[in-house]
């Protein structure tokens, strides 16, 4: 994990033939005392009222990390990382991305969602054309959505529709998409939730492989803990507080280890535990020893 602000990075490794001549910034994301309120329902005649859900989550994370998010249903994950992008605006607090204040959506990230949310009626290849910056020629963007097609394994899928493949190889296109900018920061929101647990599981890899091509800072939101050990730098666990309401950081947790992980290591085995006791599940019939 990368301390400054800012980290420019070379693709390399097998996937560097990809993302030739491009190189990569990954920025830093600071969360400074976030709080969110949303309008609560109300009967006829009762006065207004807030619930809220976020409060006081402060917390930075550095250029080029892998940070996962995770939490109870309705703890706020998904709102923090809307807000990180600007898709929705804090009660309280401030984000900023390399320093700089976010206001409104900001063109530094880039979105991907557990849908994969292609436009059927165009290619696969037309659907990743959709992230390209605005201003790039035609010549330059083709190039772009070639290479991004061959990073995640769909190049000789860029002429067929969404219905024409499977659920996989559609969030492999959303991926492409959300990296067509060449994004700062990258916001997954439960990316792989919707697939099988084997598709999932190379997604996952996918991912890694993605990432370590070019390493831009990634807040992923996910309910698997698994996922959350495997791909993560650090795990953020999400939650409510006795004293006041309102979701805030109850828990940070550094993975160890070098990327690709063991999945069967006994110390994430432990990690796993631990995060799960956080979630509120029984640590009973969990073992916290190697599988292999």
């Amino acid at each position: 994990m990368s301390t400054s602000s800012r980290a420019s990075v070379r693709p390399g490794g097998a996937a560097a033939s990809a993302l030739d001549g491009i190189a990569n910034t990954a920025y830093s994301v600071a969360f400074e005392g976030i709080g969110r309120d949303f309008q609560a329902e109300k009967k006829r005649g009762e006065p207004d009222s807030a619930k809220r859900v976020l409060r006081d989550v402060t917390l930075e994370v550095g250029a080029g990390e892998v940070l996962a998010i995770l939490g109870a249903s309705g703890c706020g994950k998904s709102t923090l990382l809307r807000i990180a992008g600007g898709l929705d605006i804090p009660s309280a607090g401030r984000v900023t991305i390399d320093g700089s204040a976010v206001n409104g959506i900001d063109a530094r990230c880039a979105v991907g969602f557990q849908e994969p949310r292609l436009l059927p009626w165009r290619t696969l290849a037309a659907n990743v054309a959709l992230g390209l910056p605005r201003g790039l020629g035609r010549e330059a963007g083709a190039l772009r959505v070639s290479e991004l097609l061959d990073l995640v394994g769909l190049g000789a899928a860029a002429t067929l529709r969404p219905r024409e493949v499977s659920g996989g190889m559609a969030q492999r296109a959303a991926l492409a998409r959300a990296l067509a900018r060449n994004p700062g920061v990258l916001l997954l929101d439960e990316p792989f939730g919707a697939l099988d647990a084997l598709t999932r599981l190379k997604m996952q890899d996918l991912l890694l492989d993605v990432h370590a091509a070019a390493p831009t800072t990634v807040l992923l939101v996910t309910h698997d803990v698994d996922e959350a050990l495997q791909l993560a730098d650090r795990v953020l666990l999400l939650g409510a507080g006795d004293d006041a309401p309102g979701a805030t950081i109850r828990q940070i947790l550094t993975v160890p280890g070098q990327r690709p992980r063991d999945r069967g290591d006994a110390e994430l085995a432990e990690l796993r535990a631990e995060l799960l006791a956080g979630l509120g599940v029984d640590r009973h019939g969990y073992s916290t020893r190697s599988t292999t």
